[in-house]
C-alpha cells in the first residue's frame, strides 16, 4: 500500500493523538460519569492499532519500492 507523503503524515499525526484522546475520554467520562468510558477508550485504541499497523506496512511497501531495507 503506498500513499502520499501528506496523507500519511496527517495518519501518522491522528495515530500518534489517539491513545492520549482514549485516556482522555476515559478520565472524563469516570470524573463526569458519562456513557461507555470504556468502549469509547477500547474503541480509539482498536482504532489506533489498525492505523499504526496500516502505517508499517505503507511504509515497508514505500522501502521496498525505494531499494531500502525494512
Amino acid at each position: 500500500m503506498i500513499m502520499s507523503n501528506s496523507v500519511y503524515d496527517i495518519l501518522n499525526k491522528i495515530q500518534r493523538w489517539l491513545p492520549a484522546l482514549g485516556v482522555f475520554y476515559l478520565a472524563i467520562a469516570a470524573i463526569w460519569h458519562l456513557p461507555f468510558g470504556d468502549e469509547v477508550n477500547a474503541t480509539i485504541v482498536a482504532v489506533a492499532t489498525l492505523l499504526g499497523t496500516t502505517l508499517e506496512i505503507a511504509t515497508g511497501a514505500y522501502l521496498k519500492k525505494k531499494g531500502g531495507t525494512n
